[in-house]
């Protein structure tokens, strides 16, 4: 039976270079497969309402395509993630996706361990910005593997195809999708390959796992702590508890909270952007 291999392209860009770069990959893998695309852009994904509902086990009160997204990526075998960097950053589709991540929970056990590759594609030198953060905390809260995090520059719509550095990275790609080889950061956390780091006064934070650690005298990092955040999906599972429990926390005290809130409640006028 062929492999289920899911693009999400994360630009409107039609044949664009994240669109490109994605049927590239797939063109490389030398199995049989069939690739499957979602225009990210292109669904109603609505801003969470933070009600919680999904936390206590609830439905949630959008009926949009958040949920058939997420079903998509669990009949996926492979899935592979391309975003453009705009404003130093990964396409805003990424933000409105992660605002409902809570419903993650859903489908953790039968997202869990399923490769993916992510790609960030960048128009000006050296100008990558965060986007692989947003990425990273797509995958890594769904449970999927992160088999290769990587960074491409080309600006104009079709750029990405004419690099032939960038045929043999596809390549190399393709051919770790299912392998047990990873094509990470070596310079990144040393527990999860993010390369984005809050440098603290004696040590290094990751913003992605919240591993701790430190680099020693030859620039080899030393781990102190890991974060505690991702794992098994009983292990995260535990974060959902634990917001379930603020919920009902929050709920028993809640006339307390309002009376001591209401002083505040009509203070200052808001703005009529639509007069």
């Amino acid at each position: 039976m062929p492999k289920l291999i899911l693009g999400l392209v994360g630009s409107p860009r039609r044949f664009g270079n994240c669109e490109v770069y994605i049927k590239e990959i797939s063109s490389y893998m030398g199995f049989d497969h069939k690739l499957e695309l979602i225009r990210l852009p292109e669904l109603n994904i609505m801003p969470c309402q933070a009600c919680y509902g999904c936390i206590m086990d609830n439905p949630c009160p959008h009926n949009d395509d958040m949920e058939r997204l997420l079903g998509y990526i669990e009949k996926a075998d492979g899935i592979i993630i391309a975003t453009p960097v705009y404003y130093l950053g990964a396409h805003s589709i990424f933000k409105r996706i992660l605002d409902r991540g809570f419903l993650f929970y859903r489908y953790l056990e039968r997202t869990f361990g399923k490769p993916c590759i992510l790609i960030n594609i960048y128009g000006i030198k050296d100008r990558v910005g965060v986007s692989s953060q947003a990425l990273m905390v797509f995958a890594s809260f769904l449970g999927l593997t992160i088999k290769a995090n990587v960074y491409l520059k080309a600006a104009l719509p079709g750029e990405v195809f004419f690099n032939k550095t960038y045929h043999k990275k596809a390549r190399k790609l393709a051919e770790i999708m299912f392998s047990e080889r990873k094509d990470m950061d070596r310079n990144g956390c040393p527990f999860c390959g993010c390369d984005i780091i809050r440098m603290k006064k004696d040590h290094f934070v990751c913003t992605l796992c919240h591993g701790k650690f430190k680099i020693d005298e030859n620039r080899n990092p030393l781990k102190i702590k890991e974060g505690g955040i991702f794992g098994t999906p009983e292990h995260m599972f535990l974060h959902k508890k634990w917001l379930a429990g603020m919920k009902k926390q929050f709920l028993a005290s809640r006339k307390e909270i309002l009376r001591a809130l209401t002083p505040l409640k009509n203070m200052g006028e808001w703005v009529d952007l639509n007069p």
